[in-house]
């Protein structure tokens, strides 16, 4: 009896699987005008019909009471395929410009404001190559800039709403105070972008060297050395 009761409960359940996920539906129209939709469960000839509605009651209809019975088809969904966000086109050359702010760090560490342009080509949806020029003005006692010019490469993690990335620049520095007094610039940096109408905006942060002449006491006289001015770097810009 028990074994009995629980192959009910068992069949009651796949049923209900079925009516719920079943790529059609059965349909018996009554005589009297109404419509039921389901899962026929019993069909006993020139006595009853048995159905399963999706909300799982049963109804028993007297032959009598039917008129006729249909199968209604519904269409299944296909399922996006989880590599559609990879199917990202970027248009073959971009043009990306920032602005940003370096904080002092190391013991040759000059704060500095930061402006880029980039312009170059998506070799695909994740690698950008380009080259770009810009502005480096230092914030010592003696204020001063420099003119960077460049060669970058992108890599982007993914193409979603949001799309992390990495960015290298490797360079070297027109110092306007003189060409002996120019040097390597170094800047790597991580970041994000997201869309914003025709254009993407990004959010990036980084750690800039740059290489530069420094007075320093040897001997009790000032000589002139060459090392790396380092800052961390803060940047945002516009991707078009």
């Amino acid at each position: 009896m028990k074994l009995r009761l629980l192959a009910l409960v068992l069949l009651a359940s796949a049923a209900t699987a079925v009516a719920q996920t079943a790529p059609f539906k059965e349909v018996i129209h009554l005589k009297n005008g109404s419509v039921l939709k389901g899962l026929i469960t019993e069909w006993v000839p020139g006595s009853s019909l048995t159905i399963q509605l999706a909300d799982s009651s049963i109804f028993v209809c007297p032959m009598s009471d039917v008129a006729k019975v249909t199968r209604e088809f519904t269409p299944v969904a296909s399922k996006p395929s989880k590599s559609a966000g990879a199917l990202f086109v970027p248009q073959d050359y971009e043009f990306f410009a920032s602005l940003g702010y370096g904080i002092n760090s190391g013991k040759y560490g000059l704060d500095v404001v930061n402006f880029n342009m980039v312009y170059g080509k998506n070799l695909s949806a994740s690698h950008f190559v380009g080259g770009g020029t810009g502005l480096r003005y230092f914030l010592s006692d003696n204020e001063f800039a420099m003119l960077p010019l460049f060669a970058e490469y992108r890599y982007r993690m993914d193409r979603g709403s949001l799309a992390p990335y990495g960015r290298i620049a490797l360079g070297y520095s027109l110092n306007t105070q003189g060409i002996e007094k120019s040097g390597v610039l170094f800047n790597p940096r991580i970041g994000v972008e997201f869309p914003a109408g025709s254009a993407k905006v990004c959010f990036d942060m980084g750690y800039q060297t740059q290489q530069m002449p420094f007075l320093l006491l040897d001997n009790w006289s000032l000589v002139e050395r060459f090392k790396n001015s380092e800052a961390l770097c803060f940047n945002v810009g516009l991707v078009f």
